[in-house]
């Protein structure tokens, strides 16, 4: 199985597949409970859990896909996702009558940071490609942990989570995809061991949020050190990388690298559901208002969080939903 990226024929390996249905899939959940963290403490479990490492192991994937080749064709394809997405919503905020509108051109704390900071590391990651990246890497995350303690850097150039996150993505294009294919083959023990880190973390989500939320920020990557953990900001920092990597390294370890019946090819179009999934809710919400869920007992918050599955599964189909990356893409690399 081939496919198409930046110009370049690959061979498509379906693990990441697999993996890119699942995180964008936890995206979208991470996101609706996000919307109710206030008045749940099962929902924060939830988001805590979810951003652990969904972003780090979707950036980790995109490192490992670095080419040095069409470099500003993808920079162009990247920005031009994030601009048209900003456009779009100030589009869509102005026709539901929201008149609290901002447009930030050059800052953001939503959705469309992760399309700039991909096109930030493509750039950075093509300057450094001769240097030492062990180097880089250690620096990397050294720097990292003491950016918390400059309250100047935060949304603006996306400045934060493109420092926090980075590491993820030199990490990844430091790695072959073979050799961790290999490594899953090889050690069987380690399905046990990413079983019982998954299940160790997932009880302290659920069972110690009260002391483990304090957290939520850190794994966000766009805040400053913030007064509770001021003190040990780097350490903490530090803690939450380590953590982070252990859970992604499980998760890889665990999702099978075979063909899985429509996952494996939802997986390909994952990028379709970052650019739809939050317009696509406030439209449900607008028709159906299904936030009503969560008041509707322990069932109801159940499935207003299958919701985000629903959503994933439905934009991840071929069709309308692939407009307008597709055309983007089309532009950007013929």
């Amino acid at each position: 199985i081939v496919c198409f990226l930046g110009g370049i024929m690959k061979e498509r390996i379906v693990l990441w597949d697999n993996l890119k249905f699942i995180l964008i899939t936890l995206v979208v959940i991470g996101h609706l409970a996000d919307e109710f963290t206030a008045k749940s403490d099962v929902y924060k479990s939830v988001f805590l859990f979810i951003y652990t490492f969904h972003m780090p192991l979707f950036i980790l994937i995109s490192g490992l896909f670095h080419s040095e080749k069409n470099i500003i064709k993808k920079c162009i394809f990247y920005c031009s996702i994030g601009f048209l997405y900003k456009i779009i919503t100030l589009i869509f905020d102005r026709l539901s009558g929201n008149s609290n509108v901002s447009f930030n051109l050059l800052s953001d704390g939503g959705i469309s940071w992760f399309m700039f900071v991909l096109a930030i590391y493509t750039i950075i990651s093509y300057v450094i490609k001769d240097e030492n990246k062990k180097y880089i890497l250690v620096f990397s995350v050294v720097l990292a942990c003491f950016t918390g303690y400059d309250k100047s850097i935060g949304d603006f150039l996306y400045s934060s989570r493109a420092i926090v996150f980075f590491p993820f993505y030199l990490l990844g294009t430091m790695l072959k995809s073979e050799d961790i294919i290999s490594i899953k083959n090889k050690y069987k023990g380690l399905y046990v061991v990413s079983i019982l880190i998954l299940l160790i973390w997932g009880f302290l989500c659920f069972y110690k949020i009260d002391k483990f939320y304090i957290l939520r920020y850190l794994f966000t990557g766009r805040n400053a050190f913030y007064e509770p953990i001021v003190r040990y900001g780097a350490l903490a920092r530090l803690s939450c990388y380590i953590l982070s990597l252990l859970i992604l390294c499980s998760f890889i370890i665990l999702i099978p690298n075979k063909k899985i019946k429509w996952i494996s090819n939802m997986g390909k179009n994952s990028i379709n559901v970052y650019f739809w999934h939050w317009k696509f809710y406030i439209l449900l919400e607008k028709l159906f208002c299904i936030s009503s869920l969560f008041y509707a007992g322990v069932m109801g918050k159940i499935e207003f969080l299958f919701v985000g599955l629903f959503i994933s599964v439905v934009l991840s189909q071929r069709g309308i939903f692939e407009f307008p990356i597709k055309q983007i893409k089309r532009y950007c690399f013929s």
